[in-house]
């Protein structure tokens, strides 16, 4: 069977002209994730995943992914197009995509980003999955389970350490931070996932890049090799094309947009989308105040 590719990432391209030797390393309905022998993912996804840092994303899917791509199953790559079982992605035509967010535009549009960054709270809030560690957003410690209690710990200690400068403390914060919870992605990652979009929205790039890396650094080593990809992907600031559509929107001046792309996000996985929502969210309410281009009073009523 052959699969038409629409487009692939830069990180996907960089993966496929280097690479030796891979295999399947898990495989779902409307995704796959390959992994060669450095450790280096890429994933395969259908057209209503969308764009990702490191993704494939086909034309048309006839059959499950879990179907056609089996894990473990060795992968052949050859110059536009690889090979797995008897299914052959073709990827001569497809077009390439950045993962880089343009994470200047909040700064640009502090009012729009202020004003839409309350409405995405209270969208969040509504809709967010049961399981999510969301519940950060509007509970005491005392309403929280073991996880959301201590994602909330392990960030304050985090956001300490911005504020005052250690690296240090952010070090620790997101390493008793990282893999908590279950699954590919755990929730305390992808809660990482969203602080470090959130410091690439709202302060000065080198900072941003410095504390994702340290963030980065703490964390991947400490939880799935999926997840831990994900987080050196997030430090370099790349990001989905979910992700980028809703920044867009946050830094313009139609509510719908933004609840439309909020929406998107809740989507993916079971709670990833929201506890990376959620982490973005907090990040923002917590360290507005320590920024210097007008997004200070992003303090909620819960």
């Amino acid at each position: 069977m052959q699969l038409l590719s629409q487009s692939y990432s830069a990180g996907a391209a960089e993966w496929l002209s280097s690479n030796n030797s891979a295999h399947v390393f898990s495989s779902f309905e409307r995704a796959c994730n390959l992994i060669d022998e450095q450790g280096r993912f890429i994933a395969i996804v259908h057209n209503t995943i969308g764009n990702g840092p490191f993704t494939i994303v086909l034309e048309e899917l006839p059959l499950s992914l879990e179907q056609m791509l089996s894990v473990g199953a060795p992968v052949v790559v050859g110059k536009n197009s690889l090979t797995v079982n008897t299914t052959t992605i073709d990827f001569s035509e497809a077009t390439l995509w950045s993962a880089r967010l343009d994470w200047d535009y909040p700064k640009e549009r502090p009012h729009h980003f202020r004003k839409n960054i309350r409405d995405l709270y209270l969208t969040v809030q509504n809709n967010a999955s049961d399981g999510s560690v969301s519940i950060i957003l509007c509970s005491t410690k005392e309403n929280m389970g073991y996880v959301c209690t201590k994602v909330a710990e392990s960030a304050q200690q985090l956001y300490r350490g911005i504020v005052s400068g250690n690296i240090q403390e952010i070090y620790v914060g997101a390493a008793n931070m990282a893999g908590l919870g279950v699954g590919l992605t755990p929730a305390g990652d992808d809660f990482l996932i969203g602080v470090m979009y959130a410091l690439w929205a709202i302060f000065d790039q080198k900072d941003a890049a410095r504390w994702s890396r340290t963030i980065a650094d703490a964390a991947s080593s400490r939880t799935t090799m999926l997840s831990g990809a994900m987080l050196q992907q997030s430090a370099n600031g790349h990001a989905s094309e979910n992700w980028h559509a809703l920044v867009d929107v946050l830094c313009k001046e139609n509510v719908t947009d933004v609840t439309r792309a909020c929406m998107d996000i809740l989507s993916l996985g079971h709670t990833s989308g929201a506890d990376a929502l959620t982490g973005f969210l907090l990040s923002i309410d917590c360290l507005s105040d320590h920024v210097s281009f007008g997004l200070g009073d992003l303090y909620y009523e819960n």
